[in-house]
C-alpha cells in the first residue's frame, strides 16, 4: 500500500465526506461543507491516498483564535486579518492510523501557517484524540467564552493551541 498525501480536489469532496462521517458519527458534516473548505483553502486541505482510495484527510485554513468554526456550517470567506491557522477536521481511517502520515500533514501545516506569518495554529480536539495533538506541542486553552463554543464538539472537546516561535519553528512545550 503506498501513502501519498497530496492537495484535495473538489471531485474527492464525496469521499471526503464518507470517510469523515465514518469516523465522527455524532458530528456529521455536509458535502458543501467540505467543498467549500477545499475551495478556500487548497493549500491547507489535503488527502491521503492509498491504492487510490483516500484514507486519510485534513482541512485547515486561517481564520481567528479562539473562535472555533462551527461544525457543519459554511464559513463564507476566510478572514482578511487572520490571526492563526486553524485545523478544523483531521481524519485518518483504520489503516491510515498509526503510520505516522498524520504527523507528517500536521507538519505540513505547520509549515503553511509560518510562510503565512501566522503566530499559532489552532484547533479544538475531541476527547481520544487530546493526547495525539499534545505529543505534537499543543496545549489546551481556557477561555473566557470557549466553553459555549465548545459545546457542539461534545463533551470533553478542548481548544487547543501550537505556538510558532519568531524563528519559525514551534515553541518548546
Amino acid at each position: 500500500m503506498t501513502n501519498a498525501w497530496r492537495m484535495a480536489r473538489l471531485d474527492d469532496v464525496a469521499r471526503i465526506a464518507r470517510l469523515s462521517n465514518s469516523i465522527h458519527i455524532l458530528f456529521p458534516e455536509r458535502e458543501e461543507v467540505f467543498a467549500e473548505k477545499v475551495r478556500l483553502s487548497p493549500e491547507g486541505c489535503q488527502v491521503l491516498e492509498a491504492d487510490d482510495r483516500i484514507v486519510g484527510y485534513i482541512l485547515s485554513h486561517r481564520w481567528r483564535r479562539q473562535s472555533p468554526a462551527a461544525l457543519d456550517s459554511l464559513l463564507g470567506e476566510l478572514p482578511a486579518k487572520a490571526d492563526c491557522w486553524y485545523i478544523h477536521d483531521l481524519g485518518m481511517g483504520a489503516g491510515a492510523r498509526g503510520t505516522g502520515a498524520a504527523t507528517e500533514i500536521v507538519g505540513r501545516i505547520i509549515r503553511a501557517a509560518e510562510r503565512e506569518r501566522l503566530p499559532v495554529v489552532a484547533l479544538v480536539a475531541i476527547a481520544g484524540a487530546i493526547g495525539f495533538w499534545r505529543k505534537l506541542g499543543f496545549q489546551v486553552v481556557v477561555a473566557k467564552g470557549l466553553a459555549a463554543k465548545l459545546r457542539e464538539y461534545g463533551e470533553n472537546a478542548v481548544y487547543m493551541e501550537l505556538t510558532l516561535g519568531a524563528a519559525g519553528v514551534a515553541s518548546p512545550s
